[in-house]
């Protein structure tokens, strides 16, 4: 019996990191800043657009000025193209996705589906079959739902490769769920043509199972301290998007994890994003504050 409650608790974490997602909650911008065209020959500057190339460069040469295109730069001073954030975060889950296709461990036998078209299937089960993030206290019916959640919704191949990827690649944990997240917060500025990325519904019955039922509650304490904070941040940060949105349809208060959480944190010092989480932290419980002081 206790090691089936050991492999249901594995079960419930890797799913997080797929709804969550991995690699935090901030999105990072990368800005460049283009220099000056230098000042060319004002004779030089109007013949350029209207002569051959080979009558360009022996002026060029002759006035010793560096080349230049249209735009009066020179390629050492074009500022280098911006990367489109959408494209990196795809590859960036895809990259997964063939990482975890060359593992042995996820090699099924004579299936031809890789890894990304399975889980592509199990959230779209999760997403037909959401669990309740509320209410246990009122309905044991809903308790019991909640407990065998996952065992009712995914067959045993799916709770296998799960258990599976949770204790082979359970160090890289932190990289794969803010990959995952970003790739979440993305979700109104890039496309998702293929359809499979978790609506902020589905993410908030999930976060809200895991951080405010009893169910959800035990698995996560049941589990590494690391794997439990982790977890535990990015569902505070789902419901917060859930509750500024209006759309914290269970009245799910997370005012009462957030310091807790933070204390914790601070002890966790080998944590990437160590200072990212507090100061989200921080960010949300000011926030909080303001709105109780409003009201």
């Amino acid at each position: 019996m206790r090691k089936k409650q050991k492999s249901r608790a594995w079960l419930w974490i890797l799913l997080v990191l797929v709804l969550m997602g991995v690699i935090g909650y901030f999105i990072i911008s990368e800005k460049t800043t283009g220099s000056e065209a230098p000042l060319i020959n004002e004779k030089l500057a109007s013949f350029e657009t209207n002569i051959p190339e080979e009558i360009s460069q022996s002026i060029r040469e002759e006035k010793n000025v560096p080349p230049t295109d249209l735009t009066g730069e020179t390629p050492a001073q074009k500022s280098p193209p911006k990367e489109d954030p959408c494209a990196q975060v795809r590859e960036n889950i895809m990259g997964f996705f063939r990482y975890l296709d060359q593992k042995e461990y996820v090699q099924n036998p004579g299936s031809k589906t890789d890894t990304y078209t399975r889980f592509k299937i199990i959230l779209n089960r999760l997403a037909a079959r959401p669990p309740v993030p509320a209410g246990e206290g009122t309905s044991p019916e809903i308790l019991i739902q909640n407990i065998y959640h996952f065992y009712r919704i995914l067959d045993r191949k799916d709770l296998g490769l799960i258990r599976q990827i949770i204790n082979k690649d359970k160090e890289t944990l932190e990289i794969n769920l803010e990959m995952f997240f970003r790739w979440f917060d993305l979700r109104n500025q890039c496309p998702d043509p293929d359809g499979w990325r978790p609506s902020l519904e589905m993410l908030y019955k999930y976060a809200g199972f895991l951080i405010n039922t009893t169910g959800g509650r035990a698995c996560l304490f049941r589990r590494p301290s690391d794997i439990r904070l982790l977890i535990s941040y990015y569902c505070v940060l789902i419901i917060n998007e859930a509750d500024k949105k209006g759309r914290n349809s269970d009245g799910i208060d997370i005012v009462p994890f957030i310091e807790p959480l933070r204390k914790e944190i601070l002890l966790h010092s080998h944590f990437h994003f160590q200072s990212e989480y507090i100061n989200k932290l921080d960010t949300l419980k000011m926030y909080y504050q303001s709105r109780r002081t409003s009201s």
